[in-house]
Formats: structure tokens, sequence, C-alpha cells
């Protein structure tokens, strides 16, 4: 057996086949008439109209058979469409390609076919008309050509399938486009139900896709019922539907599932509630953004299993007539929401404008906002700060709108809005206004999740609120919050309200918050002027107050008729009653005044009138009634004009300043008494105002300087009078400390001065701090060029002296000691005792002199160092044993604790064990005998710390700043006492910090003294 090829064409031939509409239809007699006449005029066994399907044969009509099809495989239809003309078979028995095919073999034993094919549209054979017998035989021309007829009818009638089925579509398109009804859901639903019987898809529906959950809008036929419109939110969204989610998700295009379970979404059935075995979607899109879909279903799977073009045809133009009438049905709700809410905004300027009770209208107005929300509970507060200066929402208007209260939806809304346009006639809501009314609530936002939106000073947005937010308490316990809103508003860009929405039906968007914009915007503005008109009531009322317990008079003048009035303080300030002064005008006024005060006060009057002062101020003087002169504190302001813009009304205020007069004499006199002190002592002052960016000298200061009387000096200028940069850096950098630390400073710097003069001088300077914040830095400035020199002088003189003394000092020393030691031969016991006395004596001065001028190397920068890495443990332990026997002669003993053998360090190894001795033998000197010299080493970080404590009476707290001082000792007895030079610290202070170093200490007066050495480590 042959099985029949596939046709080139057989993907358009397919088409071309399901385009008719007539596969898997019911018998019909205008074919049945034709295979009965063809079953006739042959005289053969069956006549049949064969329709070659994609893997079957289908019997459109049949005379003779009983069955309805067959495989396309053993198909002599199969063969007969890939001919043009009539497919023959006289014999198939005798032709190979049929001999063994089971219709051939078996029932209904074929032996003679004939095939005309079926070409309605004159391209795509579709099928036969064929006759079959069971007996052999031969056509003959004549029989042939009266098949081709019969044929040709039936291709006619199948084309006339095809225009009947355009003329359907076509009819319910007219039908469609004629409906007319004010309820675009109505017009929708009858829309759909004609849709949905043309296309036999027994249910309907409009979807819209708001926060990924679909809200059908409309819904027609079963399992829905009736065409309907949703009355309550419930029915606004259905579980059932979620099921399509995928389609809608998925499917930016038109979808066409003729059966369900063999398409990728096969497994939805199974998830589904729904039963759905074919289905249909178009998406809806605006603005190119998605909205929704247009979806059919039914249960079953489509027989036929596809969709025709004429079919897609009638969805695309159905769903263009559903897009617009959507869009139709948004501007109107728009429109009527626009509407609805201008009504609102009307509503509350009104109630504000003449109600008394400003609650009423926040109340009302939160009213409507929930309306046109369709919110279940709100409110509208206003943003205040407590004391500590933390913000906090107190209420305005609370309402919670109980579900069963709640009014029905006339109509389903596909706007972006979805809101209620309906609310209660005036009588109920003035009633329910009337429950509303509360006292007002004070909320924190730590206790609220509506008002943390406060901080962020943002719109809050919760769709999906979880358990466990906080709400503060006027929001109902029985209430469950599902979603939320809170917005705060604004008047002049500052916060000054906040309005919160719950419950609303799919939540908030973004849309939603544009479309309150204006009622936002009112709600600042009412806020504000509520705010106003209880500032305004409170301002009077303290005004009334201040002037009662201020003591200032008052007064007010009629410019154009001279016409005035006073209060009683105004007469008492100059010992009289109102009553004594009665009748009065503006000749009350000059008839006290100061005769010399008069012209300035009529020349500043005059400048106000015109518009060069914004306000009249003068100080006066008026005679008070016992004789003296009552200075005065004159202040007023023009309050009205007359029509041709001439001054009328004028009011203002007389306050009493004699005792402030008096204070500032005697604080002027202080002032002078001040500078002549300083003049005198040579010291000036200086004040640099941060507020005002500005610096201020005193007389002496520009004397110093060398500048004119007159010269100001801005704060960038006067790294001018600081030639030397490091003198720069120093002083900049101990004003910025004052001003961040507030860290007081006593420097001596070198200047030149406006006059190109070096000078000394000495700065002393402090700040001066308001809520944390430096307000300004003061401080003193006095010239120590004098006292430099003289210090130069004595330098000098030292330095020359040490040198001069030092050979012949050295070669005395030298003597003495070489007699002491016996070298020169013995001496008698009395004169060895006094050559001991001179010998020692010769030391110290030689000890002295070294010190002197080790000093001035220091200083001059002439002192060299030997650098080296060093072990630091043998350092000190030399150091003590070279000090062992001073301490052994007064039983004072001295140990090292923790020495840290491996730590070593970068050093001058003479230096150090100079520094070292120093420290040991000034440790020795102080300490009481049988006292103890702890020396301890400690590691810090990068840094080691070598610390020498004695236990000595320690160093008094007021020479403690003077301790590094050349020839500093906390009293000149000590000299005597214990000697020494009083340069021992300071040099030692130099050599430690030429290495690197610091030298430091730690003291309490009657407890010993502590000092210590760190220098940084040298790693291996």
């Amino acid at each position: 057996m042959e099985s029949p090829q596939i046709p080139q064409n057989e993907e358009s031939r397919l088409q071309a086949l399901r385009e008719y509409h007539i596969l898997d239809t019911l018998p019909e007699e205008r074919f049945d008439r034709l295979t009965r006449l063809a079953q006739q005029i042959f005289n053969v066994d069956i006549a049949l109209v064969s329709l070659i399907d994609a893997d079957r044969q289908w019997f459109k009509s049949k005379q003779g058979l009983d069955a309805c099809e067959t495989d396309r495989e053993i198909s002599f239809c199969g063969h007969a469409i890939l001919e043009r003309e009539i497919f023959h078979i006289p014999n198939a028995l005798n032709d190979p390609r049929f001999a063994d095919n089971p219709l051939v073999t078996g029932a209904p034993n074929i032996r003679f076919y004939a095939g005309a094919p079926l070409r309605p549209d004159g391209e795509n054979s579709v099928g036969t008309l064929c006759i079959i017998d069971s007996k052999a035989r031969m056509l003959s021309i004549k029989e042939q050509r009266i098949l081709r007829d019969l044929a040709d009818g039936v291709e006619r009638e199948i084309a006339q399938l095809q225009q009947n089925y355009q003329h359907q579509a076509l009819l319910a398109l007219t039908q469609i486009s004629s409906l007319l009804d004010p309820d675009y859901a109505q017009l929708l639903s009858k829309g759909l139900s004609i849709a949905q019987e043309f296309l036999g898809m027994p249910q309907a529906l409009i979807n819209r896709m708001r926060d990924q959950q679909l809200e059908t809008l409309i819904c027609t036929g079963t399992p829905c019922g009736k065409p309907q419109s949703p009355k309550s939110r419930s029915q606004l969204f259905d579980p059932s539907w979620q099921s399509l989610r995928p389609f809608y998700i998925e499917n930016d295009q038109l979808s066409l599932i003729p059966d369900l379970k063999k398409s990728p979404y096969a497994d939805i059935e199974n998830q589904s509630p729904l039963k759905i075995g074919s289905y249909i979607g178009v998406p809806i899109k605006f603005r190119g953004e998605s909205y929704g879909n247009l979806v059919f279903m039914s249960q079953e799977a489509r027989v036929p299993n596809y969709f025709s073009k004429v079919e897609i045809e009638f969805i695309r133009l159905f769903s263009e007539w559903v897009h617009s009438k959507i869009h139709e049905w948004e501007l109107d709700q728009s429109l009527k929401l626009q509407q609805n809410l201008a009504k609102a905004i009307s509503r509350a300027q009104e109630r504000f404008i003449h109600g008394q009770d400003q609650s009423k209208g926040f109340q009302g107005l939160l009213h409507d906002i929930l309306a046109l929300g369709e919110c279940q509970f709100g409110f509208i507060g206003e943003i205040l700060e407590d004391k500590s200066g933390d913000p906090f929402v107190k209420t305005f208007a609370i309402e919670t709108i109980q579900s069963e209260a709640t009014v029905d939806i006339p109509a389903p809304k596909v706007d972006e809005l979805g809101q209620k346009t309906e609310r209660l006639n005036e009588d109920k809501f003035a009633q329910r206004i009337e429950q509303k009314i509360e006292q007002r609530i004070e909320v924190r936002p730590q206790n609220d999740i509506f008002t943390a939106a406060i901080g962020s000073n943002s719109v809050v947005i919760d769709n999906a609120v979880s358990d466990g937010k906080a709400f503060a308490n006027f929001v109902p316990h029985d209430l469950e919050i599902h979603n939320f809103l809170a917005i705060p508003i604004h008047y002049n860009e500052q916060q000054i309200a906040m309005i919160g929405l719950a419950n609303r039906p799919f939540g908030f968007q973004e849309s939603f918050i544009q479309f309150l914009d204006p009622i936002l915007l009112t709600i600042g503005q009412l806020v504000q002027a509520n705010r106003v008109q209880v500032q305004h009531t409170e301002s009077e009322r303290r005004l009334a107050d201040i002037i009662k317990g201020t003591n200032i008079g008052t007064w007010e003048w009629n410019v154009q008729t001279g016409e005035s009035s006073f209060n009683q303080r105004w007469a008492e300030i100059i010992g009289y009653s109102i009553e004594e002064l009665s009748p009065t005008d503006i000749s009350t006024w000059t008839r006290f005044a100061h005769p010399d005060d008069l012209k300035k006060s009529s020349e500043l009057l005059q400048k106000h009138f015109e518009g060069e002062l914004d306000y009249y101020e003068a100080i006066n003087r008026m005679r008070h009634k016992d004789g003296h002169w009552v200075w005065i504190l004159d202040r007023g302001c023009l309050v009205s004009r007359t029509a041709d813009g001439k001054p009328l009304m004028m009011s203002g205020s007389h306050a009493d300043i004699s005792k402030q007069k008096e204070a500032d004499a005697k604080l002027a006199n202080a002032y002078d008494l001040l500078e002549q002190s300083n003049t005198i002592a040579r010291i000036g002052t200086w004040e640099i105002d941060l507020q005002s960016s500005t610096l201020q000298w005193s007389k002496v200061t520009k004397e110093i300087y060398e500048v004119p009387d007159d010269f100001v000096c801005a704060i960038h200028q006067t790294a001018q009078f600081y030639p030397n940069e490091k003198d720069q850096h120093t002083i900049q950098q101990l004003i910025q400390r004052a001003i961040n630390q507030g860290i007081s400073f006593d420097t001596e710097l070198s200047i030149l001065t406006y006059q190109k003069k070096e000078r000394w001088v000495r700065i002393v300077g402090m700040s001066k701090f308001h809520d944390d914040v430096c307000e300004r830095v003061y401080g003193t400035i006095q010239d120590i060029s004098e006292r430099k020199r003289v210090e130069r002088m004595k330098d000098e003189f030292i330095s020359t002296v040490s040198h001069e003394l030092r050979t012949p000092l050295t070669s005395i020393s030298g003597s003495l000691g070489l007699m002491v030691n016996g070298v020169m031969g013995a001496i008698p016991d009395k004169i060895s005792s006094m050559l001991q006395i001179a010998y020692k004596n010769s030391q110290r001065l030689s000890f002295l002199i070294n010190d002197l001028l080790d000093m001035e190397k220091i200083l001059a920068g002439k002192l060299s160092f030997a650098m080296e890495t060093q072990a630091l443990a043998p350092l000190l332990q030399n150091a003590v044993e070279s000090n062992l026997g001073a301490g052994i002669e007064r039983m004072i003993s001295i140990a090292i604790d923790n020495p840290h053998q491996e730590i070593r360090i970068y050093i001058d190894t003479q230096r150090l064990q100079q520094v070292l001795s120093n420290l040991i033998s000034n440790a020795i000197k102080y300490s009481p005998n049988h006292g103890h010299i702890q020396i301890t080493v400690s590691r810090q970080e990068k840094q080691v710390r070598i610390a020498v404590r004695d236990q000595g009476p320690g160093i008094p707290l007021a020479f403690q700043s003077q301790i590094f001082k050349k020839f500093a000792q906390a009293d000149s007895s000590d000299t005597r006492q214990r000697g020494g030079t009083g340069l021992g610290l300071a040099i030692s202070k130099e050599l430690i910090e030429a290495m690197h170093g610091k030298l430091s200490f730690s003291s309490a007066y009657g407890e010993g003294a502590s000092f210590y050495v760190d220098l940084p480590i040298q790693e291996a």
C-alpha cells in the first residue's frame, strides 16, 4: 500500500479548509442532495463529499457508508487532491498503490473509485466528490464530465458557507456598533453578549490588572449568569479569575487557544477552579501601557480545533470597539470625579468662610475625600513640634466608614481611580459630622506607622500591610488595616499637615495621589488659614497683655486732622493722668517735647511718609510734670492713607528709657576708663565676630600694628602682619581650635607692622559660645618687643660669660683636682677640707657652664646627634648604675620593672643617657631618705614609654606650666637645698624632641611625680 503524499501547499490548503467552517458540522441537505444524485446517476454503492484534514478524511455528506471519517493514510481521496483532474481507479486490485489497502481487502471492499477534486477558491484542493463501488468499472468521458459538474456544485455550496459566515460577522459587528446606552457597563455587556454568541464562546470578560491582581469589570455568560454590574468590592475581585494571570502577564499579543490541553498552558486546568477548554485573550492598552484584557472562554475545546481569519478579524474589530468604549468611559468617569472634587473643595472653602467651628469644616472635607477615594478610614491632622523640637500630629478630623454602611457602587469604575461619586444628602451628612467631632488627638511618630511619614517628609504607601505594624489608638481596634497612604502636606515648602487614608480597594497608586493634588493644596491653605486665625486671636490677646505688663504708652494720630489719642500709661510716663491732658491732639505731644528734638522727629516722620523708612523711630526728651526731662523711645508706623495717597492714620508706642540711658552713660564711662587703663599698660584688645565675619581692633591695638585710626582690617588680611609662615600657621591653628573646641591660648609671635617694623607681641585669646555654637573669639595683644630685647641681651651675656669662663675654670678645676687627689703631695687636713669645698664648687660651676652652652647650641640648632639603633634595656641599666652612688648616700633604692629586652630604639646614645641621668638624678634629689624610685617600661603600639616615678613632694600646680622653662625651679630655696641650675629639664625636653620623642609628666602635689619619655620603636 502506498500512502498519499502531502501536497506542497499543505499549510495554505488546510487554512483554506478551516476558513469554510465546514469541518465537524452537522449534515446539510444541500450537500446530501448532490451525493444522492451522484449515487443514482452512476449506480454505485457509495457517494461522498470527502474533506481532507491534517490527519484524517472527514465526510460532510455520505451515501452508502456509515463511517464519518477515516485515516488520511489509507484514503483514496488523499491521492485525489494531488490531481488537477478526476482521479480514476477502475480496479483497485490491479493497482499496486491500493491492492493491499484495508479499504480494498476489507469493508467496504473498494474496487472502483473516481474522485473529483474540490477547489472552492480555485487554488487549494480541500477534498473530493467521489463515487465508490465494490465492482470494477471504467468511467466514460461523458460520465467524468457529469461527475465534474456535480463537484462544481459542491464547490459553490462550500464557497457559500464562507460568504454566509462573513455576513454573520459583519451583521454582529453592525449590531454592536449601533448599540446605545448611557450606562457604559450595560453597553459593554450587550456588546460582549453579541460577540460571544458569534464566536460560540459561552463566557466573556473584560478584566483590569491592578496591583498584580485581575479585577473583573464586565462578565457575561456562564458561569456568571445574565449580564450584570458588580455591586460590591467582593464581586469586583473573584479569586477564580486569578488563574488567567499567566495569559495576561506572559502574553502581550492576541492569544488564541482552541484546546488548552494541547497548549503550553495545559497545567492551568489542574490549578484553576474554572474549567477552561478554549480561550481567546486580547490585550488592552492605553498610551502604550497595559490596562487589562478582553477574554472569551469555553469549558470545552473548540470544534473545529482552530480559529478562522474571519473570527480573528472579528475579534480585532470588536476589541477596537471595546477599547474605544472603555476610553470613553474612563474620560466620562474622570470628568465626573473632577466635578465632584471641585464640589468637595468648594464645600470645604464655604464651611471655613461661613462656619464658626473649623473642626466641622475639616471633618466635612475628610468625609468627601473618603467618598471620592472609596476608603474605609482616614484622618486629617496638623503637624506641630513639641518643646524638644520633635514633630507630632494633632488631628483635626477622624472618620471610619463601616462596611455595612458603604454605599453601593452604581457602576464598575474602569478609570485609574475607581472611586465612588455618590454622597449622602446634606441632612444625613450634617448628622454624621456632629457625631464625628471629637477632641483633637496627639499622635507621636514612634507610635504610629501613618505619622512615620513625617520623618521622611515624603509620601508613604503600603499596599500589603504586614502584621505587627503600629497604628495609633485613634484607629478602631476592630478595624483591620489592609493598605494605607500617608501624605505630608506642605505650605510654602514647609510641612504643616498630614492626611492618612486606609483600606481602599486594590490599594493606592501614584495616579490617585496626583488626583488628590488640588484637595491637598486646599488642605494646606485651610490649615495655614486656621493657624493665621489662631495666631491673630492669640496676638491680639498677647498684645493687650504686653501693653498692660510692660507699661508701654500707646498713641494713635490722624495725620490730616491732628486728632490724637493716648492710653493711660502714655500720660503717666510724664507724670499726668489722661484726664489731666484731655482733650488731646497732636499739640499735646509737641507741648511736652524738647524743642531740640522736634526738628529731628519731623524729618524722620517725613521720610517715613515718603517711604524712605519702613517705620518711624526716634529718641526724644519730654518734660515731666516735676520739671525733669524723661528719655522716650518713640516708635510708630503709618497704617492707612487717603484715597489720593496722603498719610492718614498712624499708630505707635512710647517707652520710658531713662534708666537705660543712665546705664548706657555709666557703661560708656566704664569703657573709657578701661581704654585709658589699657593705653597706660599698652594692652590692646581685639575681637572676631563670627556672625558678621568682622574683626575689631581697639585704639592701642592699632597703635601696636602702626595702622591709621580709620583702618579696618578684614579677617583674611591679618596674614600680611605675620611675615613668618610658621607664625601664620600658629595663629590660624590657635584661633581655629578656639572656634571648634573652645580652647583658650596664650602665645608669643613676631609681627611686621604697617610701617614695616619688626615687633614681638603676646596674644591671648578665648572664645564665647551660645547653644554650642561659637559666636566670637576675643582677647588682648601686648607689645613685648622690649622684653624680648632684654631676654636676648641676657642670653648673649650669659653665652659670652660662659665661653670666657670655661677655659680658666677648666684650669682651676683641674688644678684643684690634682691637689685634692694628692698628686701634688700631702696637704694638711685644714687646707684639704678647704680645697674639697673649692673643688666641688668649681665642678658645679663647670656643670652650669656646660648646661648653658648646651642650651645655646640647641637653640641655635648647632647640637649634633649620632643616631644609631640600640637595645633599650642596657641603656636603662647604665643610667641606673651611673646614679647608684648618689642613691646609696641617702639609702634610696632604684628598680627597673619589665625592661622589655626585645625593644630597640633609634637614638643618640650619649644624649639619651644624659636625659635619663637627669631624670633619675632629679628623682633622687626630691625623694626622701630611704625612698624608692621606680622605672617602668611599657609598649604602646609603635612607641615605647619610659616612666621614672619618685616619692617626693610632687610639683605644685602653679609651677607645672613652667617646669620645662629655662632656670625654672618650684622654689628658689631648691637651688640652695638640692643644687641644680634649673636647665636640666629644659635641655632634656629639647634633646628628646630632637630624637623624635616626647617628654611629659604627671604629678599631684604631695604624692610624688612621674616623668615620661616616649620614643618610637625601631622594628627589626
